[in-house]
């Protein structure tokens, strides 16, 4: 009887301070920790199989909230492969549309590789994906807000495809209206501003098909002023008389604006500070008064250096010209490399501009000249047909040497001279030798007293 007790305390309170005694029990190899006892209120669920390899050694692996009640994720120590088991209440018809639709979207996306060469899926999306192994697609179930939130993601997506295909057929249009010009003969010049206007009215927000839109786009554009505001109105207007199209035309008229005209002293400070072939071109520019794309197309075949001279190919209709150059200018022109047939091997005269104002930036720093800043290719040409109109006040011969067909082009060169206390170095000249050298100097002739002529240049 005392027997029966002694084990049926042995089985209510079984003996739970094991030691062990030896290593070999340290180890393991001896008896095992006896099971905690079972709660009667809960089932234990063994673990589910991978649905990929088969193997049971899966871990839980945190719980998702979906539309259909809660689930429990899985990864599988086996092959790496994460799924899910949730609950298996029917889902409301609403999830499962909402479900096939995200379904739908997700399966259009294209798959990638990663550098092991399995497939991998974008993992920030409203339904998960995991990388496995081959082409088959695991996917994990999601909430209603994830699943709202691809929805509205999908639709983006969408709209900016149709907006990418709408900026498509507006540049195609644009290039078809370069093209166009071209074979109408406008120069390059003309088509790649007209071009830039348009991709700039574009770029605002202009409807180039709604003539109202684009006329809103140009009067609201605050930074452009009369003049670029007249030449969008211009190109919009050839743009649609491409096209068979009409519109009334905005009136802008231009201000004119009397242009900065520089001493010499800081066009030679510009010319010493640039490279070599930069300082060469302001150069030909300072010395013919021509325009920066004939200066930009000259030759070779252009100068003729027995004479000294440089002959022009005039661009925007004006007369072709022929100079004597300067023997500092034809030593500059024969250091330059003749590489090419053409002088200047910039790439086009963006990239020419684009060297010029960045050097001219460094030496107005350099010089502490902020005036230097305002120097640009034209003003060498306003520069040289004010000082030529100073000293010959011959408005015929300033239009010769621009190259203008109409005299009023040349009227406004008239205006930049002030004759008011102005100062000239006087020269006199007793022979005819002397005569001659103060003419190559480019002094004018006064008057001749007692035999004796009288010479004077300005200062």
């Amino acid at each position: 009887m005392l027997m029966v007790v002694v084990e049926e305390k042995s089985r209510a309170a079984p003996q739970n301070n094991w030691k062990p005694e030896t290593n070999s029990q340290l180890l393991g190899s001896g008896p095992k920790l006896p099971a905690a006892p079972a709660s009667p209120n809960t089932t234990t669920t063994p673990a589910p199989r991978c649905p990929e390899c088969g193997s049971q050694k899966t871990w839980k692996d945190g719980i998702r909230y979906t539309p259909y009640g809660e689930a429990q994720r899985y990864l599988c120590r086996n092959c790496s492969y994460r799924f899910s088991r949730s609950d298996p209440s029917e889902p409301s018809e609403h999830h499962q549309k909402i479900h096939t639709l995200i379904l739908k979207s997700e399966m259009d996306k294209p798959s990638t590789r990663n550098r092991h060469g399995d497939l991998r899926y974008p993992p920030h999306g409203a339904l998960k994906s995991t990388t496995v192994p081959g082409p088959k697609i695991r996917r994990v179930a999601c909430n209603q807000h994830e699943a709202v939130k691809a929805m509205e993601s999908r639709t983006q997506e969408q709209a900016a495809g149709a907006t990418t295909l709408n900026q498509a057929e507006i540049k195609g249009k644009i290039v078809e209206f370069m093209w166009k010009l071209k074979r109408d003969g406008y120069s390059e010049a003309t088509i790649t501003c007209y071009a830039y206007i348009l991709g700039k009215l574009v770029k605002d927000g202009a409807n180039l098909q709604d003539p109202d839109s684009v006329k809103d786009t140009i009067a609201l554009r605050e930074t452009w002023g009369l003049g670029r505001k007249n030449n969008a109105a211009k190109a919009y207007t050839l743009f649609l008389k491409l096209q068979g199209l009409t519109w009334q035309k905005p009136k802008y008229k231009p201000t004119f604006k009397l242009p900065f005209i520089p001493i010499e002293n800081e066009i030679d400070d510009l010319i010493a500070g640039c490279g070599s072939q930069m300082a060469t071109f302001l150069q030909v520019l300072k010395e013919t008064a021509m325009r920066s794309g004939e200066a930009f197309q000259l030759r070779w075949t252009d100068i003729d250096t027995m004479n000294n001279t440089i002959r022009i190919m005039p661009e925007k209709g004006s007369n072709p010209r022929i100079f004597r150059i300067s023997s500092k200018l034809a030593c500059m022109l024969g250091n330059q490399p003749k590489t090419t047939d053409k002088i200047f091997t910039y790439k086009d005269k963006f990239y020419l501009g684009k060297a010029f104002r960045k050097q001219r930036r460094r030496i107005a720093h350099k010089f502490g000249n902020p005036r230097i800043l305002q120097i640009h290719f034209h003003t060498l040409r306003h520069w040289k047909a004010t000082m030529e109109y100073a000293r010959t006040k011959d408005i015929l011969y300033v239009m010769q040497l621009l190259g203008h067909r109409k005299i009023e082009n040349t009227l406004k060169y008239t205006q930049l001279v002030n004759f008011k206390n102005d100062e000239y170095v006087c020269k006199v000249a007793r022979t005819i030798d002397e005569d001659k050298e103060l003419l190559e100097a480019a002094f004018e002739y006064i008057t001749e007293r007692d035999g004796i002529k009288i010479y004077r240049k300005r200062k």
